[in-house]
């Protein structure tokens, strides 16, 4: 309630002290050189309002509206070429894959060309592995977007490569000789 009350004190106070400041502002303060300013716009907004008014205005409006769907067009075009093109993610170049990493890379890849479904212990066995390595390994594939890990309608996890890893095990496939590749 006190704070209510000072609230108020406030704005009262302020509302009494802005009638004198207002005054103060107007006799000290020559804000004529603006007026050429906002005239000049008020007149152009004006000119336009009235030639958009015209009865000859719907060319007017046709170009209007053309010129407005070709901006929009231009820009979700700008849009789809950023998405598509330029954020196009790449196999991983930088950093290449360890042994343990590659073996198990390839186990899944070859799964999914045979069409299968494996799950860690299949990985582990392909890849001739220990438990841990294929853990790491599979840790790994997954941070920089190789694998992904999959569900099942049953429940059932099993890695399932990423377009990213699609397009790097083809490239392993046409390094080797192993396939047609693409």
């Amino acid at each position: 309630m006190r704070k209510t009350l000072k609230t108020l004190g406030w704005w009262m106070v302020a509302t009494v002290a802005a009638v004198p400041l207002t005054k103060l502002a107007e006799s000290s303060l020559d804000v004529s050189i603006f007026s050429p300013y906002i005239m000049g716009l008020w007149h152009w907004i004006q000119g336009l309002w009235s030639a958009l008014g015209d009865d000859v205005t719907v060319s007017r409006w046709v170009v209007l509206l053309l010129s407005l769907m070709s901006v929009m067009l231009v820009c979700f075009a700008g849009i789809a070429v950023y998405v598509n093109v330029l954020q196009k993610e790449e196999a991983p170049k930088g950093a290449p894959l360890t042994d343990d990493q590659h073996r198990a890379f390839v186990a899944i890849g070859m799964a999914a060309q045979r069409g299968e479904k494996i799950g860690f212990d299949q990985v582990r066995q392909d890849g001739q592995l220990s438990r841990i390595a294929t853990q790491n390994a599979l840790d790994h594939l997954c941070s920089v977007g190789l694998v992904d890990a999959v569900r099942d309608a049953f429940g059932f996890t099993y890695p399932e490569l990423t377009p990213i890893g699609r397009d790097y095990y083809l490239e392993i496939e046409m390094e080797r000789g192993l396939g047609t590749g693409r």
